[in-house]
């Protein structure tokens, strides 16, 4: 690489990372910033140094260590202070950390640098959506679009904004736009595919689902295109058109895509409509629940635990994130294990009780045990509930295997407070209530781990205390 210009290295390394090849687009950028100066003369050299920090911090964030993809923004500002597109990369970092109040103050210096900056109001809007300022969000994405007309990112942002302010009319409108200007967005058809489905209108839904699953879009780089599979098959479930239920599960059984979500709804709609699991990943998930225990490893449970919650409390903490499942509850960033020695040795732990996990089941006959990572990333989040607080229902299709390690539980007989894992999500309709379920009680100290297809939720409770956990998913390796 000495031979290429930094421009070409760089123009090499997007290419690279566009393409999914993040360690390839990673040795791209590490040369541009390993052979020049820190602080360069040119005013050519500094652009492509701080675009090279940028683009660097997207690598990390993929990996999971957001920490370095803030610190990799903090760099290209630093060597691009007036930087519009280098102060929304920073605002972009924060904002995905929970950290708000960083995100806006960015995004406002970006407009600073630049009050014609399109992306700066978008991003702008986004920040005051997530702090509930739907009005003022609704205001700066108008004021995106006003600067650049065939915004649909703006478009789809006002149409998630007018949703949350109760607009449903004003919501698909808005995503029509988007893709009026962009008609082949992935994401306002998932959009209004989302929309559709919770007005009812089912049959619309499905078809803008199916036109994301049909695209030519790179399935590694959307997640649309994996939900769109399931997403249609779920519509098709709840209009009762049961057979095209049968044959799209079979279809994608032998298609050679492993699909998390698919996975959870076959295991479902199967028990329900009494056919046999197509699907291959994890036919029979909750045989797949384990429960270790932090004793095996620390003598004082009680003092590790509270170090841990010491650590995670000076990580932004988040309450009832958008969008979420976490009710009157706080949650952190998927982070957690770099907030200190004692999540880096929990970390540590983990690794060691996955091995155990996985040689438990290693005879067992599923993609899941047998085509098990070799190589993965951990990331941790930290969720704090208080009185009458619970999480939705839901699961971690991006992850491989999915956990909670119990910091503070509640002292009771019954199973307020508890986990409950079982086949049902996503609101489908239940025709037998006797699907397969499990109820656990935790303890502090407790470790569980389960298939990431496996849905879960928090059972509320009413006692004046606080639960804390910290939960994590294993992701593959991705090159």
């Amino acid at each position: 690489m000495a031979e290429l210009t930094p421009a070409l290295a760089l123009e090499l390394g997007v290419a690279a990372h566009n393409a999914g090849k993040l360690l390839e687009a990673e040795r791209f950028y590490r040369a541009i910033l390993k052979s020049h100066p820190p602080d360069p003369v040119s005013d050519d050299i500094r652009d492509v140094i701080a675009q090279a920090y940028s683009y660097m911090g997207l690598v990390l964030r993929d990996r999971g260590d957001i920490n370095a993809y803030i610190d990799c923004c903090k760099l290209a500002v630093r060597m691009k202070p007036s930087s519009a597109d280098a102060l929304n990369n920073l605002g972009t970092a924060q904002q995905y950390n929970g950290d708000l109040e960083g995100a806006l103050k960015s995004y406002r210096l970006a407009l600073h640098a630049d009050p014609y900056c399109a992306e700066s109001y978008n991003n702008l809007g986004s920040a005051l959506h997530s702090f509930g300022r739907v009005d003022m969000a609704i205001e700066s994405f108008n004021k995106a679009i006003a600067l650049k007309p065939n915004y649909a990112n703006a478009y789809n942002n006002m149409g998630h904004a007018y949703h949350d302010k109760g607009d449903h009319n004003a919501s698909i409108e808005c995503y029509q736009k988007a893709l009026q200007v962009q008609p082949d967005s992935m994401q306002a058809h998932n959009n209004l595919g989302n929309a559709f489905r919770e007005n009812g209108e089912l049959e619309k839904a499905i078809a803008h689902f199916d036109i994301i699953t049909v695209s030519k879009f790179n399935p590694t780089h959307s997640q649309f295109w994996f939900n769109s599979q399931s997403q249609a098959i779920e519509c098709l479930y709840q209009l009762g058109r049961y057979d095209e239920v049968k044959q799209r599960l079979y279809a994608l059984s032998h298609s050679g895509d492993l699909n998390l979500r698919v996975a959870a709804v076959s295991a479902f709609v199967s028990q329900q409509l009494k056919f046999d699991d197509p699907y291959p990943f994890c036919r029979q998930p909750l045989d797949y629940f384990n429960v270790g225990s932090l004793k095996d490893y620390v003598s004082d449970i009680q003092g590790f635990a509270e170090n841990l919650i010491a650590e995670s409390s000076n990580v932004n903490q988040v309450w009832e994130p958008l969008h979420g499942v976490t009710k009157f509850g706080f949650q952190t960033s998927p982070t957690i294990f770099s907030a200190g020695k004692n999540c880096e040795q929990l970390e540590q732990i983990l690794r060691k009780e996955i091995a155990n996990y996985h040689a438990k089941f290693a005879t067992r006959q599923s993609a899941y045990i047998r085509d098990w990572p070799t190589q993965f990333d951990l990331r941790g989040w930290f969720v704090r509930l208080l009185k009458h607080g619970f999480q939705q229902p839901h699961n971690h299709p991006s992850g491989w295997l999915s956990g909670v390690i119990y910091l503070k539980t509640l002292e009771t007989d019954s199973d307020a407070g508890a986990i409950e894992l079982g086949l049902h999500g996503h609101s489908l309709q239940i025709l037998d209530d006797s699907y397969p379920r499990i109820v656990h009680r935790p303890q502090a100290g407790d470790i569980i781990f389960f298939p990431s297809s496996l849905f879960h939720r928090t059972i509320p409770f009413d006692a004046d205390t606080e639960r804390c956990v910290i939960a994590f998913d294993l992701y593959r390796y991705s090159n």
